[in-house]
Formats: C-alpha cells, structure tokens, sequence
C-alpha cells in the first residue's frame, strides 16, 4: 500500500464512530396484586350467627379499594365500600352442610381480588328442640347471654310455639339489656301458654328492670315519672297474673293441700279466701300451729288484731306455740293498745327462735311503728346480711333508711325489695312515703314540691294495683289530694280506704282531715251562717275519727280531729301496714 493509500485509510479511521456495547431491557414491573383475607379458615363449623371480617391489600400504593361483595354460593348478599369490611350471615337461614362464601375486592383502577372459604352449616338440629333450650339454660346460668341467643334461636326453628325457647330468648335478652326484645318473647311465650307462671314472673322483671333503667333529664322529669309509673304497674299485673295462677292451679283446698293452698294465698295477698279456709279448718282442730299461725297472719294484715289475738291466744291453750306465734302476737297487741302484753310476747318469741324470720321482722316492724330509729337501723342491717334474699327485708332497710334521710340508699334497698318481690306493695308505699316525707321537712320550689306530690301519687298508685283493698296506699292518696287542696279527691280516697278495709284505723282518720278540709271550706265561703252542709261534714269528721280512735286506742285515742300534717305523722309512724314475714 503506497503512502497516499495509507493516509486516506487512517483519515476514515479517525472520522469513523465509536463501537458502543447495547443497553439493557429495563426489567418489567410486578404485577399489581390485591390480596384478599377474611378471619375464617377452610372447614370451621358454622352456626347461629357470625360476623366476617375482610381485610385487602393493594400493592399498589396509588390504588384504593371501593367495595368488598359478600357472596353466598354465587348468590350476591351483601357489599361493604368502608373498613372495616364487615358481612354478617344467620346461618339459622342457611340449609344444613356445605357452604361457600366468596370475598371479592375492586379497586378505583378497576382491579379485583378474591377470596373463597368452604365451610360447614351445623346448627345440630338433629339433637332436638329440648336439647339446645337445656343447652340455652345453662349459658344462661353461666351469664353467657349470647350463646344462650343461639341456642334459644335453634330451638324456636325446631318448635316455632316453643314457650320454654321464648323463655330463653326473653332471659337472655334482659341479661343484655335489652329490653323490647326481652319483653317481646315474654309476651308470645305468656300468649302461647297464658298460665305460664315463669312467663309472667319473668315479664314482671323485665319491666321492673325498664322502670329502674328509665333515666331522664329535668326538663322531660313528667314524662319519664309516668313511663316508670307504667313500668311498675306493668310489673306487678304480670305478677300478681302469677300468684293468682298459682292459687288457681292448686285447685280446691282439702285437708291434704290446705297448706299449700294457704300459702299461695298469703303470697298472692288474696287474705279474704286464707282466712275461710283456714277458719274452718281451725274451728276443727285448735292445736294446730301450722294453721292458727296462717290465719293470724292474715287477720293483721287485714287489720283483724283482736282476730289474731283470740285465734293466737287459743292455740296456747290447746297447741304447742312456737316462736312465729308470739312475734304475731307481739305485732296484734301492740295495735290493740296493750304494749306491755306485747313486749313479753316478743320476749317469749325472742326466747324460742331469735333467728326466726318472723321475730326478726316483728322485731323490726315494731322499732318501726315505735319510731325506734336506732334500733330500727340495726336491725335492718342483720335483716340485709342475713335474709337479703327476702323482699321484707329490703323493706325496712329501705325504711330505716329513710328515718335517716339517706334518700338514695333507701331507693336502692326499694328496688331490692321490689326485685324480690314485684308485687309488694308495702314497699311502693315506703317508695311513696319517702317522697312525701322530702316534701314536709324541706323548703322546696313549688314545681319541686309538685313533682314529688306527683312521685308520690304515682307510688301509692302502684301499691293500689298490687294489693287493691291496701288501706295505707288509698290512704296516701288522699293525703297527696289533700297537701294538693283537691278535697274531692281527697275523699274519694279516703271513703275508697275505709271501705277497702273497714278494721284499718288510717283510712278513717284520714277521711276525717278531709271531711274537716271540706267543712272549713265551705264555712269559709258562706261568711258568719253555719249551712247544713257544714254541720253535716262535721259530723262525718267527728265520727270517722272517734272509729279511728277505737281501732288504734294507743296511737289516737283522745286526738282532735286531725289536719294533713297529723294524718302525715299518724301515717308515717303508727299508721304503717304490718309488716312481717309470712309463717
């Protein structure tokens, strides 16, 4: 190659490009994944209700989740587009074996994930309907509410009338409080059976535990005064439903079932009956204890004490008494005007059986009357430790406190007392009481005085169901009418309450304030002329308290005709119903 060829080779050489290495593919980008979970696994046992819940992951940091469906065997039920992704399933509405649910997840850049589970529907349905309400019992008595929801479900699928499953369903339902519910299954389980006692004891509760739940601001005060009044009255009609069945399912009393015939009368404060049966009975046989105990029982809770006296003081002469006999008969001569009589009786009840209910509550009853506040307050506080299961017991811890006025303690020993025993109407008329006596110690805005009147209306209302011949309740009544200046109601009241029972010396002494009230009135209104109209209820003021005095001789012998603050005192004090525990 000649030197020119050689130049021109190495002049393209230095012009030429440069070889340069090709650059690598950029790697692809993972896929974008949306993960579904849910909180179940393949094979779990499905049954009553459950909850799923969904959780999604999108790998894409920039794309968000709209919705979660909910699929059922292909079928949509249900879509969710806020977390928590939550699908609820009643299996109870499932059939019997495999399932399949899907979770399918969308996101905003139209992507999608998904999920499947496979799992069993067994509600054991073929254990029967007895089975799962035993099964819902026992949840019950262990406080697991909810598991005793399912298995009364199950049960109510297998037997749709079943009351024994509404029963269930009602318990556990007030165990959570939640009322409707509770108070509905009572209902179709009372509907079903209408001689359900547990239905309508269990229906007594539930409204019981609404009044005691009932909470309200000041200005809405009337209103919830009057649901709690509803609440309490519907209470005691379901109950006293139930003590009146459970007379009525003894049948006719015979020598063989007299007692237990008694006992559900005295329970259900039916006296009237108790005493025929147990009359008769005793004019057979006068050493019978079991039954002269009975029937004194029911002649002072009718205010019958010279009754009680003589049916006591025989059973001395021809029976073996026991303790419950002298503590009755410490209660009987004590309202007859004999204190001494009554302390030695009390003594000897002391001396035979000092942990028998019935002298423990004598005791109390009579520290009570007496206005023993000290001793009334100790004895109450044994009564609480030792029988708090008794609703008498509550009663007077509920009045010692109320001597003290520790208002909200007292409440709290009523809604005790009232627990125990719903349709016991001493305690509404403590209830009633504790109000009034709030009204006469205080200085009080007058639309705070009216709402207390009202309160105490409505207690005393309540007692009236409970026990309709209750002369303390229509009693207090009349008084309320009377602090109220409504005298016509006051003596509607008062005439209701010496007729209710004639032997109880409270109603006629307050139906002597309020024919007085009435004659003073209308005194005033005709000037300096005395009208027959005001002489004639003078007259009646005169007589209806000359009958109290006879009938309670060591409280009102010798008082004038009383005014409303008198008939407070006398009612509060030696005016109370006779408390004591049954025989």
């Amino acid at each position: 190659m000649n030197s020119l060829a050689l130049a021109s080779l190495l002049l393209v050489s230095a012009h030429a490009p440069a070889q340069t290495k090709p650059k690598p593919k950029p790697a692809p980008k993972p896929a974008v994944k949306v993960e579904v979970s849910v909180d179940a696994k393949n094979g779990d046992t499905l049954a009553g209700e459950r909850t799923f819940r969904v959780s999604v992951n999108v790998t894409d940091p920039n794309d968000t989740v709209n919705q979660v469906e909910f699929y059922v065997n292909n079928d949509l039920r249900d879509s969710d587009s806020s977390t928590p992704y939550e699908f609820r399933i009643d299996s109870l509405g499932e059939e019997e074996g495999t399932i399949r649910f899907r979770f399918k997840a969308f996101t905003a850049e139209s992507r999608s994930g998904e999920v499947t589970i496979t799992m069993k529907v067994d509600n054991g349905l073929s254990l029967g309907a007895a089975h799962h309400i035993a099964k819902g019992n026992e949840a019950l008595a262990d406080g697991k509410f909810r598991e005793a929801i399912t298995s009364g479900r199950i049960a109510l699928k297998l037997e749709p009338k079943s009351v024994d499953a509404r029963l269930v369903m009602a318990r556990a339902n007030l165990g959570l409080n939640v009322y409707d519910s509770a108070q509905k299954f009572a209902e179709d389980a009372l509907a079903e059976n209408p001689k359900s006692t547990a239905a309508s004891e269990l229906l007594a509760a539930i409204q019981l535990r609404r009044a005691f739940n009932t909470v309200s601001r000041d200005s809405d005060r009337t209103r919830t005064l009057a649901t709690i009044r509803n609440a309490f009255s519907q209470a005691v009609i379901a109950r006293r439903k139930s003590l009146d069945l459970a007379v009525d399912e003894i049948g006719e009393p015979t020598d063989a079932n007299l007692i237990p015939y008694a006992d559900a009368a005295l329970r259900a404060s039916r006296y009237s009956i108790a005493i025929s049966r147990l009359d008769a009975a005793y004019n057979r046989d006068n050493s019978r204890t079991d039954v002269a105990n009975r029937l004194a029982y029911a002649y002072i809770r009718t205010g019958r004490f010279v009754d009680a006296i003589k049916t006591l003081e025989t059973l001395k002469r021809y029976g073996k008494p026991n303790a419950y006999t002298f503590a009755v008969l410490a209660v009987a001569y004590d309202h007859s005007g004999t204190p001494k009589q009554a302390e030695e009786a009390l003594k000897e009840a002391i001396l035979a059986n000092d942990a028998d209910p019935g002298v423990r509550t004598a005791q109390a009853f009579l520290a009570l009357k007496r206005n023993q506040t000290n001793v009334l307050a100790t004895l109450a506080r044994g009564l609480s430790n030792d029988a708090g299961q008794r609703t008498e017991s509550w009663y007077f811890v509920a009045a010692a406190f109320n001597r003290l006025r520790q208002f909200p303690e007292a409440r709290r020993a009523f809604e005790r007392a009232v627990i125990a025993e719903p349709a016991n109407a001493d305690a509404y008329i403590e209830r009633g009481n504790e109000s009034l006596a709030i009204t006469q110690n205080s200085k009080l805005e007058k639309n705070e005085e009216t709402y207390l009147y009202d309160t105490a209306k409505a207690y005393y209302e309540t007692a009236v169901v409970a026990r309709p011949e209750s002369a303390e309740a229509l009693s207090g009544l009349a008084l309320v009418a009377l602090f109220q200046n409504d005298i016509p109601r006051a003596i509607q009241f008062g005439e209701a309450a010496v007729k209710a029972s004639p032997n109880s010396a409270v109603g006629h002494y307050t139906l002597a304030a309020a024919y007085a009230k009435e004659a003073n009135i209308m005194s005033k209104r005709a000037g300096a002329s005395v009208s027959p109209e005001v002489s004639r209820y003078n007259e009646l003021a005169r007589v209806a308290n000359t009958t109290a005095a006879k009938l309670d001789v060591r409280n009102l012998e010798g008082r004038t005709i009383p005014r409303e603050a008198d008939v407070w005192k006398y009612l509060s004090e030696g005016g109370r119903p006779v408390v004591i525990a049954r025989p």
